[in-house]
C-alpha cells in the first residue's frame, strides 16, 4: 500500500490546527474596533506606515527593485501587494512540490523550474526516472487578487514498467485572493481555486481516460517570527469523474531563515515537509500506489493511504526581482510502498 495507513482526517485536523495557531489572535468581540475590521478585510498598509518599519531580508546583488515607481491603472495591477506593503519581501519562496505548494503572496512572476524524480527500484513501478521542465505564470490583478497558470510544461517519463515516453503535461488555471494581510503581525492568509485541464499526453500519465478535469481549492498562509519564516498550505484535488481519478487531500510546510545576512546576504536554507492522503479509489489503474503530485492515476486500491516526503535546500534572493532555489527531496514514508525514492528541484523566479 502507498505510505502509512494513518487516516487522512487526523492530518487535516493537524494542518487546520497549525494554521489556527499561526493566525494572529485579535481582541475579543467586546474590544473589536471598526478600524480593526476594516484593516483585516479590505485595507493594506503603505510601506511608510508604522507597521512597515521592519526591514525585508537582504539580497546578494542589489536591493533595488527594477520596477519601483511603476504605477498601473489601479492599485496593485501587476505589482500586487508590493504596491501597498513590503511584507512579501520579508519571506523566501518555497521550492519543493512546485505544482501544488502555492504561496499566499500576490505578485506578478515567472517561475521556471526543472524537476528530476527517481522511482524506487523495489517498488511496484520498477524504478526509473521522471524529468519535468515547466513554467509557472502569476499575474497580480490587484494588491489582493492574482491570476494563476501553475501547471504546464514538458515531461520525459522512463519508468521500469512503462516504455520511455515524452510529451505535454496537463495545465491548470485559477485565482487566489489574500483575505488577511496583517503587517504588524507579519501574517498573510490567502485562499484560491484552480481548474486543472486534463489535456496532456496519455503516454506520460497525463490527461484522463474520459477527459474529465480536476478542481483544486486551497488555503495558504505565511507567518514570520523574528528570523524564522513559515509558509503552509492545505488543499484538495477533486476529480470531476470519481472513476477516472482519486480524491486527494494534501498539505505542505515550509521553514526558512536567513542565517548570515552580513556574509551571505539573501541566502535562506530551508526545510519542507509534504504529505498527500488518498481519500477514494477509482478504476483507471488496478494498482495500490498513486501518482503523487505529478498525476492523478485513478488507482483502484489507495483509499486511506498516505505518502510523506521532505525537502532540504535553499532559496537565494539575488534581488527583489530575481531568486534561485534548489532542494533535495527524500522519502519519509516507505519508498518501496509508493513512488518516491528521491528528487531534485531547481528553479529561477523572476518577479515584479
Amino acid at each position: 500500500m502507498v505510505g502509512s495507513r494513518n487516516g487522512a482526517t487526523s492530518f487535516v485536523l493537524l494542518c487546520v490546527g497549525v494554521a489556527w495557531c499561526c493566525t494572529p489572535q485579535y481582541a475579543g468581540a467586546g474590544e473589536l474596533r471598526d478600524s480593526d475590521l476594516s484593516f483585516r478585510l479590505t485595507s493594506s498598509r503603505a510601506p511608510d506606515d508604522a507597521g512597515s518599519t521592519r526591514a525585508p531580508s537582504s539580497y546578494l546583488i542589489s536591493d533595488k527593485n527594477l520596477f519601483e515607481g511603476y504605477e498601473g491603472p489601479w492599485t496593485g495591477f501587476l505589482t500586487g501587494m508590493r504596491a501597498t506593503t513590503n511584507l512579501r519581501d520579508r519571506f523566501a519562496d518555497t521550492v519543493g512540490n512546485p505544482i501544488y505548494f502555492e504561496n499566499p503572496f500576490i505578485e506578478t512572476s515567472l517561475d521556471l523550474f526543472y524537476l528530476w524524480h527517481d522511482f524506487p527500484s523495489n517498488g511496484q513501478i520498477g524504478g526509473g526516472q521522471l524529468n519535468v521542465w515547466a513554467a509557472q505564470i502569476r499575474v497580480a490583478l490587484t494588491d489582493r487578487l492574482a491570476f494563476l497558470a501553475t501547471k504546464d510544461g514538458w515531461s520525459e517519463l522512463n519508468a521500469g514498467i512503462l516504455p520511455r515516453e515524452s510529451g505535454w503535461n496537463d495545465y491548470s488555471l485559477g485565482l487566489k485572493y489574500a483575505f488577511i494581510v496583517d503587517e504588524s503581525n507579519e501574517f498573510i492568509l490567502t485562499g484560491g481555486l484552480r481548474w486543472e485541464i486534463h489535456q496532456g499526453t496519455p503516454d506520460i500519465l497525463q490527461g484522463g481516460d474520459s477527459g474529465d478535469n480536476e478542481l483544486n481549492p486551497f488555503i495558504s498562509v505565511a507567518k514570520k517570527w523574528d528570523r524564522l519564516n513559515f509558509i503552509g498550505i492545505i488543499g484538495a484535488r477533486l476529480p470531476m469523474d470519481h472513476n477516472d481519478g482519486n480524491h486527494i487531500v494534501y498539505w505542505d510546510l515550509h521553514f526558512d531563515t536567513e542565517i548570515a545576512p552580513e556574509t551571505l546576504p539573501g541566502f535562506h536554507p530551508l526545510l519542507e515537509i509534504h504529505a498527500l492522503h488518498y481519500l477514494s479509489n477509482a478504476d483507471r489503474f488496478p494498482v495500490d500506489f498513486g501518482g503523487l503530485d505529478y498525476t492523478n492515476l485513478g488507482s483502484s486500491d489507495v483509499a486511506g493511504s498516505s505518502v510523506f516526503w521532505g525537502d532540504i535546500g535553499f532559496r537565494w534572493k539575488l534581488s527583489p526581482n530575481v531568486s534561485v532555489g534548489a532542494a533535495y527531496g527524500f522519502p519519509i514514508s516507505n519508498p518501496g510502498n509508493d513512488i518516491f525514492n528521491q528528487r531534485v528541484t531547481i528553479d529561477l523566479v523572476l518577479s515584479l
